[in-house]
């Protein structure tokens, strides 16, 4: 069976990068992969240029969502409820829709290394910042609980299906039974180390991190909110 990486793109007013990471994809020397890209209700005209995306490009699916979900339980509904499973195996990645890949051999490394070790649940890469070219990226410890270690494990976060799919729904949410909103990246991955048979930091920079000039007119209120959610993920650490 032919191996592919799938990309799933939490969307959000990402009109003026969609088409940057799009053509990113298109430029990966190993063209085995997938984007689904989930568009969370975008006021812009992101649903659009989605669609014609989609429209050029078979490997591509757009999901409308006909409320909001934010992106951890926009994925986890898709991955869950409405994903053609291929295999249990399947790997995917998590590209925001407003970043890109900025390495033409991403795909292939990544095949490469699930392909090598059947044990390998979660890899991540090296990625950098568009405005500073900070990474903070680095190798995770085997011996180490993630959840009690700094975070180290950012983008390109990738991983088994059959991994994510093992985690209970109640680690995605907070005390009082809600979707984390805010802080995704550490809630959906942090389990994911955890369960993992084997993971692995790939030091290649393969992602390309951009700065949203919208969210930033709200980042009192996001990072407070965002923080809060990250406290109390890391304090309760995995929900068996």
């Amino acid at each position: 069976m032919k191996r592919e990486i799938n990309f799933i793109s939490p969307t959000y007013n990402a009109s003026y990068h969609l088409k940057d990471l799009y053509e990113s994809l298109k430029e990966q020397t190993n063209k085995n992969w997938k984007w689904f890209i989930l568009n969370d209700m975008s006021i812009d005209d992101t649903f659009e240029i989605a669609k014609s995306i989609e429209k050029e490009d078979t490997r591509v699916t757009v999901i409308n969502h006909k409320e909001k979900k934010f992106a951890l339980k926009g994925i986890y509904d898709y991955l869950h409820n409405e994903y053609k499973l291929e295999s249990e195996n399947d790997i995917f990645a998590i590209v925001d829709g407003d970043d890109s890949l900025c390495n033409e051999n991403t795909v292939d490394v990544i095949l490469k290394e699930y392909s090598e070790n059947l044990n390998l649940d979660a890899l991540w890469t090296s990625h950098t910042w568009d405005i500073n070219g900070m990474n903070i990226s680095k190798d995770l410890p085997g011996n180490i609980n993630p959840y009690q270690y700094p975070w180290v494990t950012s983008h390109l976060k990738t991983f088994r299906l059959d991994t994510f799919k093992k985690i209970l729904s109640k680690n995605f949410k907070d005390m009082d039974g809600n979707w984390f909103e805010r802080g995704y990246d550490q809630a959906i991955y942090l389990p994911v180390l955890h369960l993992a048979k084997e993971r692995k930091f790939l030091d290649e920079v393969c992602y390309l991190y951009r700065i949203n000039s919208n969210s930033l007119k709200v980042r009192d209120w996001k990072e407070k909110s965002q923080m809060d959610a990250i406290r109390l993920v890391r304090s309760r650490g995995y929900i068996a």
